[in-house]
């Protein structure tokens, strides 16, 4: 059987991961990225220089990386055209991303404290990766 599909991002290539972070007001940001891969024990994540993730990442140098099931696909979708970011850049704008304060609860997902770092894990994805 053939289905055709209209995701809102493609996301081709490469699993999606989740990277939560955490803003500088102690709420949680929630990315989906399709720009990750892994060499060994290093991850390598391509992420836009004018995001939300990468401010937060470079500020507090934390994340978690959660790998979402196939059966979170609605809750990814939820989420591809979203930015933490207030002013949302116009390339983004341009694409027809908009600015969300929650995305967990956009997404319909559940915050998990981490283990070892501040931003929270996603309950729902069977693996979550944060630093030890």
């Amino acid at each position: 059987m053939h289905k055709n599909i209209e995701p809102a991002i493609l996301y081709f290539g490469t699993p999606v991961v989740l990277v939560s972070t955490l803003n500088d007001d102690g709420t949680a940001n929630l990315a989906p990225i399709s720009s990750i891969w892994w060499l060994g024990w290093s991850c390598m994540i391509g992420l836009d220089s004018s995001s939300q993730t990468t401010e937060n990442i470079r500020r507090t140098g934390e994340c978690v990386l959660n790998l979402p099931s196939a059966d979170l696909v609605e809750s990814v979708n939820k989420i591809a055209k979203t930015t933490g970011r207030q002013n949302v850049p116009l390339h983004k704008r341009a694409l027809g991303y908009r600015h969300e304060t929650n995305k967990f609860e956009v997404s319909e997902l559940t915050q998990q404290t981490s283990v070892s770092v501040s931003a929270p894990r996603v309950q729902e994805c069977p693996i979550q990766l944060e630093p030890n």
